[in-house]
């Protein structure tokens, strides 16, 4: 039976090219108004909402774990409503929501971690941790928003490119396990 990660191996590498444009947009434009980073870490929300939804909800139908895919939608869904629809509040807290979001998932990042195996497992459990370790920086050392930005961009192009690079590691191990499989069962045909 394949694992979470080896049938959803696609979803990490969309939340990391989703990650990827967001890390460009703020890392290319330290000049970008707190505000109109706030619209664009909106729609980057909305974005991560419907990836972790469809991911939960497939989940929850095949009866497996499900609920951490649907606490991340759940928050990317509310940090995208703030965000789109009340900027300027979103702006006010724009750090303390950058690190929050970044705390929740850390800890969902490692709460999947914990249910995974294999290599993939010490590669989500390192995501997790920088997670987790980001947002400490961002609550306990506020710094100037042109820096924040550079900042930001910085971590999420990282975060982005662990992502991806986790989610060919993913594929390609499942591959190669499949492929294992198969020549096992024809050898035990005597094939």
């Amino acid at each position: 039976m394949r694992s979470l990660l080896a049938r959803y191996w696609w979803s990490l590498a969309l939340q990391g090219f989703c990650l990827f444009v967001f890390g460009l947009i703020a890392l290319t434009s330290p000049n970008l108004s707190t505000e109109t980073l706030v619209l664009y870490l909106g729609f980057l929300s909305v974005c991560m909402a419907l990836l972790f939804g469809f991911v939960g909800w497939q989940s929850f139908q095949k009866k497996t774990t499900w609920w951490p895919f649907a606490l991340l939608a759940i928050l990317d869904a509310v940090i995208a409503y703030y965000c789109l629809f009340n900027t300027a509040f979103a702006a006010t807290v724009f750090l303390l929501m950058i690190g929050g979001w970044a705390l929740f998932m850390g800890a969902a990042i490692l709460l999947i971690g914990l249910k995974s195996s294999g290599t993939a497992r010490v590669l989500i459990l390192i995501n997790g941790l920088l997670s987790v370790a980001f947002s400490m920086f961002i609550f306990f050392n506020p710094l100037k928003s042109t820096t924040v930005n550079y900042m930001v961009g910085f971590y999420t192009l990282l975060l982005s490119l662990f992502l991806m690079y986790l989610s060919y590691r993913v594929a390609m191990l499942d591959r190669l396990t499949e492929a294992a499989i198969l020549k096992a069962k024809k050898k035990e045909s005597g094939g």
